[in-house]
């Protein structure tokens, strides 16, 4: 009898690529797990999408094109640097230097109804460029993405700290790890503050959704979500929540800080729904956290930052001591996780 060869090995993870729309998305993929992590790199290096088993962690946008038309939020896991969140001037400071932003360059985006610039110049800058991708049983599935920032002067115009962001996606052991690694490529010290802004949308009703917020302080704002630097314990602002929470009719759009570390020095904050559930883990250097749970919109964003809302001028007024500095040469690294089940 002859011999039959050994059937081959699907292997646990691998990377593809695909045309979408005229752009080359990246896909991470898990196949036993049936998870898939979809990234355009050309917008912004966006995570457009993220399935688990063909249901949806992300939201995904509708198209790019109506993406791109749309020019906001509301869809995927966007990264906001180099400041996340709002400025509540036309100008912020470091160091005692006032910088002055310019809405002639088009890279602003700003929020109605105080038009507070916001999120940072990169949510939809297309000169992200990939330099690795992998798939193994020890590395996961993965992508490494740069975007070389002192090279383009209209981003320099607007934050001139000359720096190179390094963004690695991988799917392993069922979580989507994201670590961030900025490099002042400059001859001065720079203020870092970048954060990201996953949308979610477990299953369930709202009303029924259950959230965990993990941390120990609660940001007081003014009408604007403009941080005064004052804090209050977060079971002062909603009891219960940093166990479990039922969300009902609670709008949430809150600032957290100081979080509760698991014994690997952790943060957790989590939505769980009919049977989905969404983890955000926290590596110690994300210990800011917005929590957004709008009333007109079905949708939860637990986000990672590394300050808080507005840190440039809180830190230049005396409101906040813990802002990020980066000095020449140096590189600082920030990690979180993911962590979808029961899809």
């Amino acid at each position: 009898m002859g011999t039959q060869a050994a059937p081959k090995k699907t292997a646990k993870y691998a990377v593809t690529k695909k045309a979408v729309e005229g752009h080359t998305t990246y896909h991470l993929i898990d196949t036993a797990r049936k998870m898939d992590l979809g990234i355009v790199p050309d917008i912004g290096n966006f995570p457009y999408k993220f399935e688990v088993n063909g249901q949806d962690v992300f939201i995904a946008p509708e198209s790019f094109k109506a993406y791109l038309e749309k020019h906001w939020f509301g869809w995927g896991n966007p990264f906001l640097a180099p400041y996340a969140n709002r400025i509540d001037r036309d100008f912020y400071y470091f160091q005692g230097k006032k910088y002055l932003l310019n809405d002639a360059l088009g890279n602003i985006l700003r929020v109605p109804p105080n038009n507070y610039a916001i999120h940072g110049l990169l949510v939809f800058d297309p000169r992200w460029e990939v330099v690795k991708t992998g798939g193994s049983d020890t590395e996961g599935a993965f992508i490494t993405s740069r975007l070389e920032f002192y090279k383009y002067p209209d981003l320099m115009a607007q934050f001139p700290f000359a720096h190179v962001y390094e963004v690695t996606y991988r799917l392993k052991g069922g979580k989507l790890e994201c670590v961030t690694k900025v490099t002042n490529a400059g001859k001065s010290a720079m203020p870092v503050h970048f954060g990201y802004h996953p949308y979610f949308r477990p299953d369930g009703p709202r009303a029924q959704w259950t959230v965990s917020i993990g941390a120990r302080k609660h940001w007081l704002v003014d009408k604007a979500l403009i941080p005064s630097g004052e804090t209050e314990p977060t079971e002062k602002f909603l009891p219960g929540i940093t166990q479990s929470f039922t969300l009902g009719n609670q709008f949430i759009d809150d600032a957290f800080s100081d979080l509760a570390r698991d014994a690997k020095g952790l943060g957790h904050i989590w939505v769980k729904g009919e049977t989905h559930k969404i983890e955000v883990i926290y590596g110690k250097e994300f210990d800011y956290a917005i929590v957004y749970a709008p009333l007109d919109n079905t949708l939860i964003c637990i986000e990672p930052q590394t300050g808080p809302t507005n840190a440039f001028n809180l830190e230049q007024e005396g409101k906040f001591k813990g802002l990020i500095v980066l000095e020449p040469g140096k590189t600082f690294k920030a990690t979180y996780w993911i962590v979808p089940s029961g899809f």
